[in-house]
């Protein structure tokens, strides 16, 4: 094909403009496939720890008021049925003072059954000392956070009074510690279910019920199904981050016209290269028509141009993007935790499919950019266009 071989010649007789064009577009790609790394990592990071360190769907009680699922084990016994739930915990929430010699500080005590607690929570991967299952087997056990562990000066072995007003001082036995690298390590002490019922003197209820699913996208679906089954309210994670995913899709937005910016430049580089062409190769062009090369062939031509130096630029810019990335992925860089939604990092995430998607669509704006500059050589006047040169 004769229209390829001219092509290559016009494009690689024009040094300095070829490299120049080829950065614009190798910029712009390796530019937006950062972005969406970042974007894809934090969103990514956010949607994991909303899924992973909570449960899926939180189930409270009807009435606000008395505070207490009744019947909780019947309850239960029909979510456990639903087609998706894998695993739920009963629990009992309630605030506390912690003594231990002159040391006394403010906790929230939550009573679990461990190894369901273990399923919906998975609280396990968490201990740094102990073991969560241990306690189980252990009536009057108690693990704590490690700040709070801390701020007590307790060690595992251990033993601690809970005070309540109204509720018989306990002696609980430590037996192990817990650290989840946030706040709830200052305050947060894990005992069993039917410990804290009798503590609290509130045998046979429970304060919230956790649930995880299989599909975790699917937990808007099975809340409402346990609502309408159980008259208990049932709150999915989707529900409760619902003004933070709404952030994350506007901002998609906001990104997607910055896209479409970086590639417009990159396209306007191309689009200069080839007009300038054109202008230097007017008698060229001239000459091929005089010879009874069509219209057709000349934009085929110049459409070549543009394909070959995008293909080019993509390329590098897919090399520069991944490298990038995997460089700024090795260094822990520090972002504001109050800005990010509790992230201590800022987390990037190598999807191939932004790639593909960063070259699919630099590689389309490159082509409509050479259209203009093809048409505008495929219409010259060959007799005018030998004459001016």
């Amino acid at each position: 094909m004769y229209e390829l071989k001219i092509a290559l010649r016009q494009v690689f007789s024009r040094k300095r403009q070829t490299f120049f064009a080829i950065l614009a577009v190798a910029l712009a790609v390796a530019v937006i496939t950062v972005m969406m790394a970042m974007l894809s990592g934090f969103q990514g990071e956010l949607i994991k720890s909303s899924t992973e360190n909570n449960p899926h769907i939180v189930i409270n009680p009807q009435d606000e008021k008395d505070g207490f699922i009744h019947l909780y084990k019947y309850n239960s016994a029909l979510i456990s049925e639903k087609e998706g739930v894998i695993a739920l915990s009963p629990k009992y929430l309630g605030q506390a003072a912690l003594e231990y010699k002159d040391n006394a500080e403010g906790i929230s005590l939550q009573g679990v059954e461990p190894e369901a607690e273990d399923k919906v929570m998975r609280v396990s991967k968490d201990m740094i000392e102990g073991s969560f299952l241990s306690l189980t087997h252990t009536r009057n056990g108690i693990i704590l956070g490690d700040k709070l562990a801390e701020n007590l000066e307790v060690q595992p072995g251990d033993r601690v009074d809970a005070v309540f007003p109204g509720s018989k001082t306990t002696s609980f036995k430590v037996i192990g510690l817990i650290h989840t690298g946030t706040a709830a390590d200052e305050v947060t002490a894990y005992a069993r279910l039917d410990s804290l019922q009798d503590f609290f003197n509130e045998p046979g209820v429970v304060s919230t019920i956790g649930v995880r699913v299989a599909d975790p996208y699917q937990a808007d679906v099975i809340s409402s199904s346990i609502e309408k089954e159980t008259d208990l309210n049932a709150v999915s994670w989707i529900e409760t981050n619902a003004e933070i995913l709404n952030l994350l899709n506007t901002q998609k937005v906001f990104v997607n016209v910055f896209y479409i910016l970086i590639y417009g430049i990159a396209g306007f580089g191309i689009a200069n290269t080839l007009i300038t062409i054109v202008a230097q190769r007017t008698r060229e062009i001239g000459i091929l028509k005089a010879m009874g090369a069509s219209q057709k062939s000349i934009m085929i031509v110049f459409l070549f141009q543009s394909v070959i130096l995008g293909a080019m630029g993509l390329v590098l810019g897919t090399i520069l993007g991944y490298i990038a990335t995997i460089t700024l992925q090795s260094y822990k860089i520090a972002v504001p935790q109050e800005m990010y939604f509790g992230l201590q990092t800022l987390p990037l995430e190598v999807d191939p499919l932004n790639f593909v998607y960063a070259a699919f669509f630099a590689f389309i704006i490159n082509i409509i950019s050479g259209i203009y500059p093809a048409r505008k050589a495929a219409k010259l006047d060959p007799v005018k266009a030998i004459e001016s040169a």
